[in-house]
């Protein structure tokens, strides 16, 4: 691998059994396992807030008056016909001030209004959009999907549609709702009037649900088909998805890694300790690719994931099995030698959480994972202290 400037890696042959946790001591919660991080990390994608002002994303290309429908209701007998009239762009804006004060009831209702009266308005697709997300922040998710297909089904041409598909996928992911999760993305994929943005983001969805689903050969293919469209496109000004993909192209290795066993006897075990530093490498190479989109929530992930697997292969090297030349008097010696050698992965990971701090200073961001980058370097320099001390950590201790 091409070696990054972002750490001088240098990797020796080690490994360890697999572990979900790659800490040595307590474990920490919050930047361990990213399943809930698409939520975490951009909460409006492809959300929009009716009560937020920035629901422009979500309005119509044309700021007109729309359709205005006049009406004609007599005043009495003789008496001339009162006019009054209403406009989709009226009940619009009043749905979104409705949503805007918190009143749900009110603005559900004259979306809806909208969606009836007008159901040849440009602001139609975009109340129904705009209920699903009126449902989705009280927290009903069948409403939410069930306003969401009916988007789909009415208004399939539309801009709205499109967001409304990646919208139903997001909401089955982060209620882990795996297989139906993949149904609907390839249902998104399988329309034609994707822009390349949008097929990078329901490929980079996709390689996450086959990961959360340990299908990790589908989840690389879907990861690198996101690539391929990235590749493709003339311009693309959001990194969010391309980063996310490569990112998770790194976790497709990391969870290979973390899983791959280490077997006893010694020729076994110098050749799965050598396929764990490969899958470590790939990993890492990965990550850096993410980390050069230089998106602030993907780049401070992959900072302290490039980190953490130095910890990783530190642990996995002290704690993989005694050779079977080794007996039980000259273990002790053992144990100072490896853990002598392998010193270096825990200064690499302690210098490479401290950038990933100071990297999340650059942007002007505090995530989980700079944050967990701040408690994993005082932990680390913990570990450091106690090894200078002669406490190591052993084949047969709890790291």
């Amino acid at each position: 691998m091409r070696l990054a400037p972002w750490l001088l890696v240098i990797f020796t042959a080690c490994g360890g059994r697999g572990s979900t946790s790659t800490l040595p001591k307590q474990p920490l919660s919050p930047p361990i396992k990213p399943a809930a991080d698409l939520a975490d990390a951009k909460a409006t994608a492809p959300r929009a807030d009716p009560g937020d002002s920035g629901l422009t994303a979500k309005d119509p290309r044309v700021v007109d008056l729309d359709i205005i429908r006049i009406r004609a209701s007599s005043t009495g007998v003789g008496g001339d016909p009162e006019l009054t009239s209403v406009a989709s762009a009226d009940l619009f804006r009043q749905a979104n001030e409705a949503a805007k004060a918190g009143n749900n009831k009110d603005a559900i209702g004259r979306y809806r209004q909208l969606v009836t009266e007008f159901p040849d308005s440009q602001y139609a697709p975009v109340a129904l959009f705009n209920i699903a997300a009126v449902y989705d922040k009280q927290g009903d998710l069948t409403a939410t999907i069930t306003t969401l297909q009916e988007l789909l089904a009415t208004y399939p041409s539309s801009r709205e549609s499109i967001d409304g598909h990646l919208y139903i996928a997001a909401l089955q992911a982060d209620h882990r709702k795996w297989p139906e999760a993949v149904v609907t993305l390839d249902a998104a994929l399988a329309r034609t009037n994707l822009t390349f943005a949008d097929r990078i983001e329901a490929l980079a969805r996709k390689g996450y649900v086959h990961l959360e689903q340990k299908q990790y050969d589908k989840a690389d293919l879907s990861l690198e088909a996101s690539v391929a469209e990235w590749r493709k496109a003339p311009r693309i000004d959001d990194p969010y998805y391309i980063a996310m993909a490569h990112y998770y192209r790194g976790e497709v290795m990391h969870r290979r890694f973390a899983e791959a066993p280490v077997r006893n006897g010694d020729d076994a075990m110098v050749a799965d300790l050598e396929a764990k530093r490969v899958l470590a490498v790939k990993a890492y190479d990965r990550w850096k690719e993410s980390l050069g989109f230089r998106h602030a929530y993907w780049a401070t992930a992959s900072g302290y994931q490039m980190s953490e697997i130095f910890v990783e292969l530190w642990q996995a090297h002290v704690k993989a099995p005694y050779p079977k030349r080794i007996d039980a008097s000259t273990r002790p010696k053992y144990v100072a030698e490896v853990h002598d050698r392998v010193r270096e992965h825990l200064d690499k990971a302690l210098e490479g959480h401290r950038m990933n701090v100071e990297l999340a200073q650059a942007f002007g961001v505090d995530t989980q994972w700079s944050k967990g980058s701040e408690q994993r370097a005082v932990q680390i320099l913990e570990l450091i202290a106690k090894e200078s001390k002669g406490s190591y950590v052993t084949p047969d201790s709890s790291p």
